[in-house]
């Protein structure tokens, strides 16, 4: 694999000196902005080596640099030539996006021409490059062709999976009438086209999925919509009855012909376009008209996806209970193995687990890479392939990250449990990050009330001891879609999405310390209100979160000295809902087991 990069680096850097250009950007993202891409586009790690699913690349004759967050620090020095790349640890002091370095390269020589696909480069990303750059020397320039592929001797094909259709029981709401809220968000701006380019804004409008990225049912398309028809524009022709029954509302077309068809869009567009800068690549843009009007913010699909309706949201509840009832008997089946004496690698829990995932009723598939991190590698946040050489040791934590597609809903969670007995240090940061998670899901907010507020509860006691975590709190989760998804997040800075009744969003505070290994605690939940505090004074509703997640945890981690009364009762209160509604699910032993782990000190779990 070495030389094979050594190679592929060395014909860039030629191809590069013939086209001219100083800087070549190589972004995470594929043709649809993609975080998690098919194998034929991950050209990122094809040129770096960086398996992450997040970091971006510059590739320069005279020096190549990977950008990555917090998450990625130290899988980037594990997975990357150092002599090759200078990785750039995004957030530590003196560091550099990848835009400011190339305004430093800039002043550096005056001007530079920065190369880049259009195709993979969204409208947004353009123009903060674009800003980078102050010399009037410099350009920004657009290469017709992936310049990563041209050297990429064996680079797989794109994929071309069947598409099959949701029944509305799950999706709670048909086509027809989301196509008919997205015309009127179209007519309320003046918009006579809007173009879709992410995968599950297609999936979502259409309530159709695919399998052409792992772990996202989605399918490679674009959607095309006007105030009469919509152009699907995919891979795969649909079967002849599901074409049918989309007859009169989705029009499909092969996926090759979506530029050209754009172009003669722009052409007779009686209206603006409407392109989602974030959401939409720089091709798309660039094949539009210079006279024609362009309607630059965020789609209408984002909100009315991330909004989940009530059948959505009773999916979603039964999925979380398929997967918690499966993790519970993959942590119960470990602890029987390890009591017995048992050698067990990161490598055998996660195929178990796999295994209990897929024996539950409407099993899709995961909704990413377990992450089953024994000891120090526990503080590789997004750590990678479970290895089958690293053996679960006693006194060390096990933190686990995984989730599941089932039909209509995705979960992702993660649990840190400790192998034989806990140190008191262990309990100590276990406790601070569980007294975090408590601190936010109990919390009451009012209408309008975003992340960054959000964010801050869940890291009081962290900061109180001179500690933090470098991710954020939480994240978006689609409905049988992407695990990651906007606008909504918990965070200390970016977008401050305000929290809607209806969104679904994780709260996952950690602690990691390389060679030490890590505690993340993630639960998801759902917004809803809550009728049971006196009303706001200006009038606004008051929210809460619900939990959707359901797996106890490990209280043989917890300092109970550091528990204050109200975070006891809460985690009582969680532990009896886990028994409830999961004991039922799960056999004797397992019932037995859960009931157990559901104990707390001085509050009794009834049966």
């Amino acid at each position: 694999m070495v030389n094979q990069l050594t190679s592929r680096l060395d014909a860039l850097h030629r191809s590069m000196k013939e086209a001219r250009i100083d800087a070549y950007l190589v972004p995470s993202s594929d043709a649809h902005l993609n975080e998690y891409v098919p194998e034929y586009s991950r050209r990122r790690t094809a040129i770096t080596g960086f398996k992450g699913s997040a970091g971006d690349a510059i590739i320069c004759p005279d020096g190549n640099h990977l950008f990555v967050d917090s998450r990625y620090y130290l899988q980037a020095d594990e997975e990357v030539d150092l002599s090759k790349f200078r990785v750039h640890k995004l957030g530590l002091s003196g560091e550099r996006t990848p835009s400011q370095w190339l305004t430093e390269m800039e002043k550096e020589r005056d001007s530079i021409r920065v190369g880049f696909d259009p195709a993979v480069l969204s409208m947004q990303a353009y123009a903060a490059y674009s800003a980078a750059l102050h010399s009037t020397e410099s350009e920004m320039v657009p290469i017709d062709f992936n310049m990563v592929d041209a050297v990429w001797e064996d680079q797989p094909l794109p994929p071309s999976n069947s598409i099959y259709a949701l029944h509305k029981v799950v999706t709670g709401v048909g086509a027809a009438e989301k196509l008919s809220n997205i015309r009127r968000k179209m007519d309320e701006s003046g918009a006579g086209l809007l173009v879709l380019t992410k995968l599950d804004e297609i999936a979502w409008v259409t309530n159709l999925r695919g399998s052409d990225i792992a772990f996202n049912p989605v399918f490679e398309a674009y959607l095309v919509i006007d105030k009469e028809t919509a152009r699907c524009f995919t891979r795969t022709d649909p079967a002849p009855a599901l074409r049918q029954a989309l007859d009169s509302l989705v029009e499909f077309q092969p996926y090759e012909t979506y530029f050209e068809s754009m172009r003669l869009a722009s052409d007779s567009s009686s209206g603006a376009v409407w392109l989602d800068p974030g959401g939409t690549t720089m091709a798309t843009s660039l094949a539009m008209k210079n006279a024609q009007k362009v309607i630059e913010k965020a789609n209408p699909v984002v909100m009315l996806k991330a909004i989940k309706n009530d059948a959505e949201i009773l999916a979603s509840r039964e999925a979380h209970r398929h997967a918690a009832a499966a993790k519970i008997r993959s942590f119960k089946a470990l602890e029987d193995k390890i009591a017995s004496g048992q050698k067990v690698s990161e490598l055998d829990f996660s195929l178990s687990l796999h295994e209990e995932y897929a024996s539950e009723d409407g099993f899709y598939d995961l909704s990413f890479t377990t992450i089953a991190a024994a000891g120090a590698n526990g503080a590789i946040v997004h750590y990678g392939d479970a290895s089958p050489d690293v053996l679960l040791t006693d006194g060390e934590l096990f933190l686990v990250d995984s989730g599941v597609q089932m039909l209509g809903g995705t979960t992702d969670d993660t649990r840190t449990v400790i192998v034989g007995t806990a140190s008191d240090r262990q309990k100590q940061m276990y406790t601070k990050v569980l007294r975090g998670h408590i601190n936010l899901a109990m919390q009451r907010f009012p209408e309008g009330t975003g992340g960054i507020a959000l964010d801050a509860l869940a890291r009081t006691h962290l900061w109180n001891s001179g500690l933090d975590y470098g991710h954020g709190t939480g994240h978006g989760v689609g409905a049988f879609l992407n695990v990651h998804e906007g606008p909504q997040r918990i965070a200390s800075r970016g977008v401050d999405e305000p929290m809607r009744i209806g969104m679904i969003v994780s709260n996952e505070p950690g602690y990691y310390e390389q060679g030490w290994g890590g505690v993340r605690l993630e639960n998801l939940y759902v917004v809803t209100d809550d009728d049971t505090l006196p009303d706001h004074p200006d009038g606004k509703r008051w929210l809460r979160l619900d939990t959707l997640t359901l797996i106890p945890f490990d209280t043989s981690l917890i300092d109970w000295d550091q528990m204050l009364e109200s975070e006891k009762t809460w985690l009582g209160g969680y532990h009896q809902e886990v028994w409830d509604k999961i004991s039922p699910m799960l056999g004797g032993d397992d019932r037995r087991w859960l009931l157990e782990k559901c104990q707390l000190p001085g509050i009794s779990i009834s049966e």
